[in-house]
């Protein structure tokens, strides 16, 4: 694993009112050896929420109890920061004053800290403002999303510029999905392709336990389930098409409802909102669950897209029923895959009747091979490589500016 570096890392995601991403498990490893500053996501924009007013309250609370913890220590070599901004975006002298803003106080924490020459973790693209005024021993793009079309920002074309600046300017890329790479890798030969991990040993011990949750105690099976945000993404149309056509399976939807309309999906009997749940108890709700499913409305975001839970399913061993994500097709032997609601329908059925054990076994260990602590070496292994490679560059026009001077 890396060792001995100042990494400052532009999330994806709010550490405390979202759930973990790719980021939080990453970083947390590389805290154990690493002095780690993760900064909260401060692109919010009101302009682009107030057109999409579902879920722009909840967005607004879990914002203002970000920003009253500013900096948290909630491990040891690891800091969380909430940056205090203005929550407009894309107009010129607003976003100068929140670069500026943004700029007097990440001076000043790194200063408090301790934080020198930072290898710079880019996953929110709002960074590429921050990128030069930072002295970085390492740029690392980690492109884990379509970010530059986020829905809830309303200048895409300034977004955009920002994406492209950061890829530009990165030393080293690490793409999330095959598709993320190929889009990548045609402009660049400091392109890699690391897919989501696992917390391979809490799902696989939740599977082991088979100790039912306390939520699920009055839902009877089979079960199908989802786990992680609600949002517009979802094909909620789809859910409720398989809840209509299949009463005899219990629907359980855990996460928070963060926009798209849920209200008929809640009136059928069958189908069970849990509300967003501590991370510490997916593994046993996950295990809980006899078919695991990844329903999201197809589109260009999502067939970029690697799913993070997916891995998370396969660690718990139990059968999937996917969308035509290109990520989950490649495993196409072990997950049913189904392109439009009749078929996903049809496919929880099939997996609740078939599912072997030599698949279930087949699905673990393709999770174990995914561990998180797996790809963190990987990736920790591809940083030493390009800060080699990077100083090896500045030595060589170190040299050549000698020359020019004698």
């Amino acid at each position: 694993m890396l060792e001995n570096h100042n990494i400052i890392c532009f999330g994806p995601s709010d550490w405390w009112g979202m759930n973990p991403s790719c980021a939080t498990h990453i970083m947390k490893r590389l805290a154990q050896k690493n002095k780690v500053l993760y900064v909260n996501p401060f692109g919010s924009d009101l302009l682009a929420g107030v057109k999409r007013k579902k879920g722009l309250g909840a967005r607004i609370t879990r914002k203002l109890k970000s920003l009253t913890k500013y900096l948290r220590h909630p491990q040891n070599n690891f800091h969380v920061f909430s940056p205090i901004f203005l929550p407009i975006q894309g107009k010129k002298w607003i976003d100068a004053t929140n670069n500026l803003l943004i700029k007097l106080q990440l001076k000043a924490i790194c200063y408090f800290l301790g934080i020198s020459k930072p290898l710079l973790w880019l996953e929110n693209v709002r960074a590429a403002d921050m990128m030069s005024s930072l002295n970085s021993s390492l740029k690392l793009y980690h492109v884990s999303d379509l970010f530059a079309d986020d829905s809830y920002t309303a200048n895409r074309q300034l977004q955009h510029q920002r994406e492209k600046r950061i890829s530009n300017e990165s030393d080293l890329l690490i793409c999330v999905s095959k598709e993320l790479y190929n889009r990548k890798q045609s402009k660049s030969d400091n392109v890699f392709y690391v897919p989501h991990g696992v917390d391979f040993e809490l799902f696989q011990q939740a599977a082991q336990k088979n100790q039912q949750p306390e939520e699920l105690a009055d839902i009877h099976r089979p079960i199908a389930g989802y786990f992680g945000t609600l949002t517009a993404y979802n094909d909620i149309e789809l859910l409720l098409w398989c809840a209509q056509a299949l009463p005899d399976v219990s629907f359980v939807l855990a996460g928070q409802i963060t926009g798209g309309d849920y209200s008929h999906l809640k009136q059928m009997n069958n189908v069970h909102f849990l509300g967003r749940l501590p991370y510490e108890k997916i593994p046993q709700l996950c295990a809980s669950f006899d078919v695991c499913l990844l329903p999201w409305k197809m589109s260009e975001w999502i067939e970029c897209c690697n799913p993070l839970k997916m891995f998370e399913y396969m660690a718990s061993g139990k059968p999937i029923v996917s969308v035509p994500i290109k990520e989950a097709m490649q495993y196409y032997d072990l997950i049913s895959i189904a392109h439009n609601k009749e078929d996903f329908a049809k496919a929880i059925c099939w997996e609740l009747q078939n599912d072997a054990q030599e698949r279930s076994c087949k699905r673990i260990e393709i999770a174990r091979e995914h561990s998180w602590d797996k790809h963190v070496d990987k990736i920790s292994e591809l940083i030493k490589t390009a800060i080699t490679a990077k100083q090896n560059i500045d030595l060589h026009l170190a040299g050549q500016s000698i020359e020019e001077i004698n």
